[in-house]
């Protein structure tokens, strides 16, 4: 049975959203945590609720009355390991300890696959610590570590097809030899609603992954022809990919910078060693199947806006 009260912590984000609106239809009254969540568009049902990870006393107030909370916040792009550390390792540590003493047991923490503690990027290394982190506070916690999400308006697919119809060139770093399971946004949604549903997931890892293994290339190439462009695919060797995010962290807002090369250096696919959307009872969508809605909602919006 799906708990009364749910607190996503980073709720109003892409995956956010779907967790809530699957938690709402089926009854689940959700508090949706972020920093500007009031200015969100969140699902009917919904309750916003300002809340900064990092603050002890929003935390506190957002986690209050939950008989579940979900930890989704992350990153892939910082200056610093300070930045990873404080969102990756000591939000969710305090999370974890302040909804345990509010008498909570029910912690889901939302990792990534290819996480390690001697991953080659920062981003990998503090998820991994995080893990740690939290099950140390809540022995019971399950850690959720999904591959590449994908749907309509993601972070990805939606990405990289407004790039492939605007740029004559896509250079893919490494080659385009990183290997990745997507998983569809609806699915992961499942999987977590499915396991803050049954307690007895306490513990646990999961692995999320979809029913196909892509590299990187193959994937992009799937977004290139669904986008109809002919944008050049030239491989990046990493050396290269690493001067060239080197020097577009010079830059404000750098598109790229060394520790997403490094990100892209570990496979993002389920290990076999944990349990799966199999164990849950999930089948999940194939790429190829979304991919039309996702590519076409991109470029309707890209229009919209050029």
């Amino acid at each position: 049975m799906i708990p009364r009260r749910v607190t996503i912590l980073g709720g109003t984000g892409f995956v956010g959203r779907a967790l809530a609106a699957r938690l709402t239809a089926h009854g689940a009254a959700v508090r949706a945590a972020s920093r500007q969540a009031h200015m969100a568009d969140l699902p009917a049902g919904v309750e916003p609720f300002t809340a900064n990870v990092r603050d002890t006393e929003q935390v506190r107030s957002a986690v209050s009355g939950a008989e579940a909370v979900v930890y989704l916040p992350g990153l892939v792009q910082a200056r610093g390991a300070h930045v990873f550390r404080a969102l990756h390792v000591e939000a969710p540590r305090q999370c974890a300890e302040l909804y345990r003493r509010a008498g909570g047991r029910h912690f889901v923490f939302v990792s990534a696959l290819g996480v390690r503690r001697d991953a080659p990027a920062m981003a990998d290394r503090t998820k991994a610590e995080g893990e740690a982190a939290v099950r140390e506070v809540l022995p019971e916690a399950v850690v959720v570590r999904p591959s590449l999400v994908f749907g309509v308006g993601d972070h990805f697919v939606t990405a990289t097809a407004r790039m492939l119809r605007t740029l004559p060139v896509y250079p893919l770093i490494g080659g385009g030899r990183t290997r990745v399971q997507p998983v569809h946004v609806d699915d992961l949604a499942h999987a977590l609603a499915a396991l803050i549903e049954h307690s007895g997931a306490g513990g646990q890892i999961y692995e999320i992954g979809g029913p196909q293994i892509f590299t990187l290339r193959a994937m992009v190439e799937m977004i290139r022809a669904a986008a109809e462009t002919r944008c050049w695919l030239p491989a990046l060797p990493y050396p290269a990919s690493m001067l060239l995010a080197a020097a577009l962290e010079l830059l404000p807002n750098p598109p790229l910078i060394r520790d997403q090369v490094r990100l892209l250096k570990t496979d993002k696919i389920v290990g076999g060693e944990h349990s799966t959307l199999r164990d849950l009872g999930i089948s999940p969508h194939r790429l190829e199947d979304a991919l039309p809605e996702i590519v076409a909602a991109a470029l309707r919006r890209t229009a919209k806006t050029g």
